[in-house]
């Protein structure tokens, strides 16, 4: 028996070993194709980003008439700030540089020789191009374009050439004279390589243009469209399977049954892994009957086709099907404030963009109204689905051009994935449907997978609203409570945000993050909005001289009767229209119709409009200025960012100084340490808010603290009279 445990044990080891250098060669082949599609991405990535400035009519003016300052603050250091790239040209149409960046040096007078022999083939090819006619080759891109991988100031590096065009082809230009945006990524600088480090385990991962590797280090050529070796990425592989066994090696030694069972349990999950790394194309089909509006396949399709690919589902294989529902957030509001037959041209135009992001045998369909669905098939594992998800928002998030209107809607993403969930049609899209009402729960523009326990929150939310509804009967439960807001130069106590705050009398005190959306979708904001409005009116009335803001939703302003309830209610409570603030988000100011009048209707009578949240949305520096409002409210998230990210700074900065430009004041919300005090003081923000001077108080404890602030201001005035004296 000892000589048999013996000889599993050594069995059992050497399997191990075998199992870890399998490991190790499975990583080590991952990272090298994780390689291909990095620098693949980085290709197609460069040229799509600069089409954010390069189509426009705004680039084009600017162009024609040298405006070389707003061309070095839009498509030269504004690009190398947001998206990282290293030198940035724009040439004209005689391909001369009028404009030259250079993220180490900044602007430049000329383009260096070795650069030109990289540069004006691309350019020279682009022009032809452009006379011929060409389009681009890339679906998602606008305009037409060229690439190169190839060594530039000694850096690895991608170079785009695109065309500066206008996007509604207002202005007039001759193909192949436009003026041109040369936009260069470098490959191996530290950015770039921290961030293959972190996404993807590279160890020590760097650049050299000799094949210097020492050790276990491994090699990646970087190798030209002319298939010349540019250089090479070099780096430490990554090896679990070393780990595990350096891990586990004492155990061999010790109990070689439990070594037996161990490896038994170690070679299924390796097995395991392996199999779902394993990259998948699915082949899919186009639908037949197609939806009147969209072109897109109708729910009887969909149905069939999903039980179809059921049928043919096999588990064994590893493969599954993921079921996805999406839904357009603000799509009523558009439809409201814009008509239905725009609103049906924006849901035509989203159809479409579902379609170019879907690859050839996807099944997308639309069920009715902003209701879409897709079916994916070949399908390994939950993380491809999430990175589907991640894409279809951020292609939501685009803004739509029709009939000259500039629209935004947001998208929510539900998913169920089969065999993991089921394998009945209807209770995968019925689980679907329960993740996208998760989703829309969690504050919209996200997606969620199925889970178990969403049945459970989905009961628990329909029993909140009931439980909401009840409670809003005498409002006794509805609490509102107030934060204070302080002058950053003078330190002194300005006003409040008024909050709203549920305390249920068995589950205690609920967050609003969770019953405000309940109250949205059941339709309650309103009435939630007008009493949170009368009592943070009420309070502020007796106080001495401070100011009270308080969030008004979009579906509040689009009463028309809304300005003149607030008039009614500011006469009634005694409050000074000026001491009253309203805080609203970019797409109300920015929406026509019952919107636009109640917001001019409120800054005509005196009463102040903040704008909240930001920088969140899709919001840009750019639009400050054709905004009407009289305060930026910068949200917390830049806030909290300070600690890790240079951007976060860079972006607030530029929020303050365009907003002290456009005399509008600025707040920071979500202030929590003395450090992003200091900053915000240095940069020039006017007011502050957060846990590092106070959480929101019930009104009975704001009297105390405008008290004590009172009191401390007469001492510090006592203080100042007796140093004058």
């Amino acid at each position: 028996m000892t000589l048999l445990v013996l000889l599993v044990g050594v069995s059992a080891f050497f399997l191990v070993y075998w199992a870890t250098m399998e490991t190790n060669r499975v990583a080590t082949a991952r990272q090298f194709y994780l390689l291909d599609q990095t620098q693949a991405e980085t290709l197609r990535d460069v040229p799509y980003e600069q089409e954010s400035m390069t189509v426009r009519d705004e680039s084009v003016r600017a162009a024609l008439s040298w405006n070389t300052n707003w061309l070095n603050d839009n498509l030269g250091s504004w690009m190398h700030e947001y998206y990282g790239f290293d030198e940035l040209y724009v040439l004209d149409p005689r391909d001369v540089p009028m404009l030259a960046f250079h993220a180490r040096t900044g602007l430049q007078a000329h383009i260096a020789p070795a650069f030109g022999d990289v540069l004006y083939p691309l350019v020279h090819k682009l022009r032809a191009r452009l006379r011929a006619g060409d389009g681009p080759k890339v679906v998602k891109m606008r305009t037409p374009g060229e690439t190169a991988l190839d060594m530039v100031g000694g850096h690895p590096a991608v170079v785009s050439v695109k065309a500066i065009v206008s996007d509604t082809g207002d202005i007039s230009q001759v193909p192949g004279k436009e003026f041109l945006h040369v936009a260069v990524q470098y490959l191996d600088g530290p950015g770039y390589l921290a961030e293959l480090d972190h996404k993807y385990l590279f160890d020590h991962l760097r650049f050299s243009t000799v094949r210097d590797a020492v050790g276990n280090e491994r090699v990646y050529p970087m190798v030209t469209h002319d298939k010349r070796t540019i250089g090479y990425f070099i780096w430490q592989p990554y090896r679990p399977g070393s780990t595990v066994m350096a891990y586990i090696s004492p155990m061999l030694v010790f109990v070689f049954c439990g070594l037996v069972v161990a490896v038994f349990v170690f070679m299924s999950l390796m097995h395991r892994r392996m199999t779902s790394q394993a990259a998948t194309e699915a082949k899919m089909r186009h639908m037949v009957m197609h939806d009147a509006l969209t072109g897109l396949p109708n729910r009887a399709n969909f149905n069939q086709r999903v039980d179809a690919e059921l049928v043919r589902l096999d588990p064994s294989s590893g493969l599954g099907i993921a079921l996805l529902f999406l839904d357009l957030n603000g799509f009523k509001q558009i439809n409201e404030s814009f008509g239905h037959p725009l609103g049906d041209k924006l849901i035509y135009e989203f159809g479409q963009r579902l379609v170019s992001l879907s690859r050839a045998r996807d099944a997308v369909a639309r069920l009715g109204g902003d209701e879409f669905t897709l079916m994916l098939t070949g399908i390994r594992q939950c993380d491809d689905v999430e990175r589907f998800c991640r894409r279809l928002i951020e292609l939501a998030r685009m803004p739509f051009n029709i009939e000259g209107h500039q629209l935004f809607v947001g998208l929510s993403v539900g998913y169920a994935f089969a065999p993991d969930h089921g394998h009945d049609r209807d209770d995968l899209m019925r689980k679907a449907d329960v993740a996208l009402y998760h989703a829309k729960m969690n504050g919209r523009n996200d997606f969620a997978g199925f889970a178990l326990e969403m049945d459970a929150l989905l009961r628990n939310r329909h029993r909140v609203e009931t439980e909401l509804r009840e409670a809003m009967v005498s409002f006794d439960q509805i609490k509102v409570h107030y934060q204070p807001v302080y002058n950053l130069k003078q330190g002194t106590l300005i006003g409040f945000e008024a909050l709203l705050r549920w305390q249920h009398p068995a589950r205690g005190w609920i967050s609003p993050e969770f019953f405000i959306p309940v109250a949205e979708e059941a339709g309650l904001m309103r009435d939630l909005g007008q009493h949170v409005l009368q009592k943070s009116c009420q309070a502020a009335a007796q106080w001495p001289a401070h100011t009270v803001a308080v969030n008004v939703s979009i579906l509040e302003l689009q009463d028309v009767d809304y300005a003149g309830k607030l008039a009614a209610l500011l006469a009634s409570t005694g409050l000074a229209p000026e001491r009253l603030e309203l805080e609203v988000t970019e797409t109300a100011v920015l929406t026509t119709g019952a919107c636009e009048e109640n917001l001019k209707a409120i800054r005509k009578m005196g009463v102040r409009v903040a704008l909240d949240d930001f920088g969140t949305g899709f919001s840009s520096l750019a639009r400050l200025t054709q905004i009407d409002v009289d305060r930026i409210k910068i949200d917390k998230i830049f806030i909290h960012g300070f600690d890790q990210s240079d951007s976060d700074k860079a972006m607030v900065r530029a929020i303050v100084e365009l907003a002290q430009a456009t005399s509008l004041l600025t707040t920071a919300e979500g202030v929590e340490n003395a450090r992003q005090v200091e900053f915000l003081r240095d940069i020039g923000c006017d007011a502050l808010q957060g846990f590092y001077f106070s959480e929101a108080l019930p009104v009975e404890q704001v009297d105390d603290l405008i008290a004590t602030e009172n009191h401390h201001q007469a001492l510090r005035n006592q203080n100042h009279q007796q140093t004058a004296d």
